[in-house]
C-alpha cells in the first residue's frame, strides 16, 4: 500500500514538473521513435529505442539527459542516454539505446501509445526539470543524417 502511494506521489511530482516547465506555446520537444529489434523473454521485452527529437524551447540547452519512463500511473524509469553536451534551438538529437520492458509496456508502444519520454535540464537555480516530449512514430531513424543533405 505505502509502495502504491509513493508510486502516486511520484508520478504526481513528475507531472507538475513538466506542466510547470512548460514552453510559451506548450510543446518545448517533439520529434520521432520508432521501436525495433524486439526480442520477448518471459514477460520482459528486448528493444532498440531510436528517437530523433526536436529542441523548440527557445533556448540553448547545456547537459540536457534523455529519459524514457514507464507509462503512468507506474513511476519506473527505463533507461537514460548520456547528457546532450550542447543541443541548440532549433535542432535535433539523434539517440538509441538498447532496454529492457515490460511485456504490457511493449504491447502499448506497438499499439497507438507512444513511449513516455522527457528530456531533464536545470534551470538558472539549479532546480531539475522535467519535460515531456511529443513523439510521433516512424518505422525507422537514421542516426546519422546524409552527409549530402544539407
Amino acid at each position: 500500500m505505502h509502495s502504491m502511494q509513493r508510486s502516486i506521489a511520484a508520478l504526481a511530482m513528475l507531472l507538475i514538473a513538466a506542466l510547470g516547465a512548460s514552453a510559451k506555446n506548450g510543446r518545448d520537444f517533439g520529434g520521432f521513435y520508432s521501436v525495433t529489434n524486439a526480442a520477448r523473454d518471459g514477460r520482459q521485452v528486448r528493444v532498440t529505442v531510436m528517437l530523433q527529437i526536436f529542441n523548440y524551447s527557445g533556448e540553448d540547452l547545456a547537459e540536457a539527459s534523455v529519459m524514457i519512463l514507464h507509462s503512468p500511473p507506474v513511476a519506473a524509469v527505463f533507461g537514460t542516454y548520456s547528457p546532450i553536451e550542447q543541443w541548440r534551438d532549433g535542432t535535433d538529437v539523434r539517440l538509441a539505446m538498447h532496454i529492457t520492458v515490460p511485456e504490457d509496456e511493449y504491447d502499448h508502444w506497438a499499439g497507438r501509445r507512444q513511449p513516455s519520454v522527457c528530456v531533464v535540464t536545470r534551470d538558472s537555480q539549479g532546480r531539475e526539470l522535467q519535460r515531456t516530449v511529443q513523439l510521433s512514430r516512424r518505422p525507422a531513424i537514421q542516426l546519422q543524417e546524409d552527409s549530402d543533405a544539407q
